[in-house]
């Protein structure tokens, strides 16, 4: 199966993803569960590939093995882990994906060693992903700088080859988050090992603080040549202007697009939906807020967004747009004026208030323009720039593609890149 580029919920449901410049790798997927008595479990489930449940007090290995490699000396393999629900106890750790030099064993059995090993622990309250490579000797050697994996779903990929002869000490390990390179490893002395087989999920070295579950979805792998991210909305292709900012929001697990597997980019963000994305944004993705009682008049209990809504006059972002009884006019274009003041109130709290405006920063804002203070404090947190030729263009509307921007920069969210 080539690498087709599948929304991340269908492509490893069918299976691995294989692409090679020398010929395809030949094998099988299989799911190793837990063993019953244990309470551990890995399935195909949801809207991801593979769920992995780390039952407290299952220490049981519980992972997806495959066989496609075959005496391999590079190795190409990229997959997406979301860490969100796990939990961890400082210190602890566990072997996200293993690549190994023996037979290919029926699992559970394990045969050969451990050629490169991807793990990731709990470091002063953070997760942090490191990987190892196996020398000739049977020593290991780490990456040097382990990278934080921010809540939701990650990209990884990995590039292992072994040295190309005795004593030439050239082997290499290159690390990729989010298609960002990362330090990784070269003139390792490996010549002797190959990747026969390998194992995703909770594979091993698994501490008694390690409890929730890990999902897993996209895994590829081939011989050589970067595999790279997937472009999650087709109306999304690389090259448009917001595309690292529209991928990190789903990544985010903040929107799931317009619907249809599309993101509509250019499409005007209506304040029910400038709603959502902000309760989710500050409350995380599976915050689910109170039933609706109908605050505003014009937002019945009823309405699709109707708690989002609610939520965000709750947490003093938006009073809603005038009346009395107030309204809150949920399909009305967010502007950019309005933007400015529910990001920086979202992010820095309800009685937050920005220095008086100057007049001097966009040419389009005067200082007694609407929103001047707020648009003026968005500028001097980097957030925004303007729209161009000095100006902020406070009155129009703010287009889906350009809220994925305003949104990863607020909230600090992680964004991705195509890779090299």
């Amino acid at each position: 199966m080539q690498n087709a580029r599948m929304p991340r919920s269908i492509l490893l449901a069918l299976g691995l993803s294989l692409a090679a410049s020398s010929g395809l790798f030949a094998g099988t997927l299989t799911v190793r569960p837990g063993v019953p008595a244990n309470g551990g479990s890995a399935r195909y489930s949801g809207t991801q590939g593979l769920e992995v449940d780390v039952a407290n007090p299952n220490r049981s290995p519980t992972f997806v093995q495959s066989s496609h490699p075959s005496a391999e000396a590079t190795y190409r393999v990229r997959f997406y882990v979301n860490l969100r629900n796990l939990a961890m106890a400082g210190g602890d750790e566990l072997d996200l994906f293993d690549a190994y030099d023996g037979a290919d064993p029926a699992p559970p059995t394990t045969t050969g060693n451990a050629v490169l090993r991807v793990v990731v622990r709990q470091v002063s309250g953070t997760l942090r992903l490191s990987a190892f490579v196996r020398q000739n000797s049977g020593a290991e050697l780490e990456i040097p700088t382990p990278v934080t994996l921010a809540p939701g779903w990650r990209a990884i990929e990995l590039n292992w080859a072994k040295s190309a002869a005795p004593g030439a000490n050239n082997g290499r390990l290159d690390l990729w988050v989010d298609g960002v390179a990362q330090t990784g490893l070269t003139g390792i002395n490996n010549d002797t090992e190959v990747v026969n087989y390998a194992r995703m999920g909770a594979v091993n070295g698994i501490d008694a603080g390690t409890s929730g579950t890990l999902r897993l979805d996209d895994f590829a792998s081939q011989r050589s040549g970067y595999i790279g991210l997937l472009s999650i909305f087709p109306d999304v292709p690389t090259d448009f202007p917001f595309w690292s900012y529209i991928q990190g929001l789903y990544a985010a697990e903040i929107t799931g697009g317009c619907g249809g597997g599309l993101f509509c980019p250019n499409s005007s963000v209506p304040r029910d939906q400038m709603a959502v994305f902000l309760v989710r944004a500050m409350h995380g993705p599976a915050f689910n807020p109170p039933a609706a009682t109908g605050v505003f008049a014009d937002v019945p209990p009823s309405y699709w967004a109707g708690n989002f809504i609610e939520q965000l006059a709750a947490d003093g972002i938006s009073g809603g747009c005038g009346g009395s009884p107030p309204s809150f006019c949920p399909t009305d274009p967010v502007t950019r004026a309005q933007m400015a003041i529910f990001l920086l109130r979202a992010k820095h709290g309800r009685n937050y208030q920005p220095p008086a405006a100057t007049g001097t920063v966009f040419a389009d804002v005067p200082a007694n323009g609407f929103g001047a203070a707020w648009i003026e404090q968005l500028f001097s947190e980097g957030i925004t720039g303007g729209c161009g030729n000095g100006n902020y263009c406070p009155g129009d509307a703010v287009s889906r593609g350009q809220m994925a921007v305003f949104m990863t920069r607020t909230f600090s969210l992680p964004v991705q890149q195509t890779g090299p």
